[in-house]
This record gives structure tokens, C-alpha cells and sequence, in this order.
């Protein structure tokens, strides 16, 4: 074989990856979602863990994220904040903001689906914001999938939004705000 053969290799359709911001206009999919989905450690912190000296935990939040879920749920939005099972203070959060929390240690795109299900609604109407390749299977899911700017390039390729805010920094926050851009609190 000379330099001007080339060999194609093609993948099969059911191999390729799926890339949600093809499926449907960028509008439509925000307009849809009635629930967001939020890695504590991948979304809604930038990821830094600090160790005291009885080895408990304690993650850094952004007051900005924090009002910005308080506003979602106001806005009468489910919110399902997910973290590793030995996270000591998801649930305290998970019960401040009105959330329900899911545990994960593995397989998201079951958990998405068991989520979905548990709230009666579709797969269409989830937002769900996570930063890395384990989140990669919900991601491909959701109607809505949204990363920050330091995840890596592949999850960067399935997300419909990758905000301008970092993880921990106000990208929670970014997103809540666009998602209720057009929400007028009924007692206003």
C-alpha cells in the first residue's frame, strides 16, 4: 500500500459518543428543566478538601452557589445533591437547601435513572452539572448537561454549558441564574 491509500476505520453508531447539544436547540433544553442535579465535590465545590486535626472533613462553599440553589427550590425546582457516601456534610446541606441527597460510589447513569424515575419526570427535564469522566455516562443523559471550565476536554464535548465560573466559584450559580432568568416570584 502506497502513502496515497489510507485505511478508514468508521464506529459503529452505537460506539460514537453521544453529544447532547446536537439533539436540540440550547433554549429548549434549559426551558425544560424542572430538576438539577449537582456534584457536591464536582459543581458546587472547587474540589479542595480540608482535614482537621480529629480527620473530619470540611469542603469550602460559595455563598453566591448557595443562594442560587435556595432560589431554585424557591422557584418551586427539585434539587438532588449528589456525594460520596462518606461525605459528613451533604446531608447537613442537603437539609438547608430542601434538597434530597443521593450517594454515589459508581454507575451515575443508573443513579440519573433511578432519580428521574423517583421524581416522575423524564430524562428531558434534568439539568445536571458535574466536572469529571465518572460523571461522563449521566451526562450523556441529561437534558441539560453543564460542567465548569476545568473539567476536561471530554466532559467539555457532552455538556450543552460549560460556565464561565469555576467549580466552587459561582458556576452553580451561573447556571441557576440563566435557568430562572425568565422567573418572576409570585409574590413580588
Amino acid at each position: 500500500m502506497d502513502d496515497s491509500e489510507s485505511i478508514k476505520i468508521s464506529m459503529p453508531a452505537a460506539v460514537k459518543p453521544h453529544v447532547p447539544q446536537e439533539e436540540r436547540p440550547l433554549e429548549q433544553c434549559m426551558a425544560e428543566a424542572k430538576m438539577l442535579m449537582v456534584e457536591l465535590e464536582g459543581g458546587l465545590s472547587d474540589g479542595l478538601t480540608t482535614l482537621g486535626p480529629d480527620g473530619a472533613e470540611s469542603l469550602s462553599l460559595y455563598r453566591a452557589d448557595i443562594l442560587g440553589l435556595e432560589a431554585w427550590v424557591e422557584a418551586g425546582r427539585k434539587l438532588v445533591l449528589l456525594a460520596r457516601p462518606d461525605l459528613a456534610l451533604a446531608e447537613p446541606l442537603a437539609q438547608r437547601l430542601g434538597a434530597s441527597l443521593r450517594t454515589t460510589g459508581g454507575d451515575k447513569d443508573i443513579l440519573f435513572k433511578q432519580v428521574i424515575w423517583e421524581n416522575e419526570i423524564i430524562a428531558a427535564q434534568a439539568a445536571y452539572m458535574g466536572r469529571d469522566m465518572d460523571d461522563l455516562p449521566a451526562l450523556g443523559l441529561a437534558g441539560l448537561a453543564v460542567c465548569p471550565p476545568e473539567s476536561p476536554e471530554w466532559v467539555k464535548g457532552v455538556c450543552h454549558i460549560v460556565t464561565g465560573a469555576p467549580a466552587g466559584r459561582g458556576a452553580v450559580r451561573e447556571l441557576v441564574d440563566r435557568l430562572l432568568a425568565d422567573y418572576v416570584p409570585e409574590d413580588i
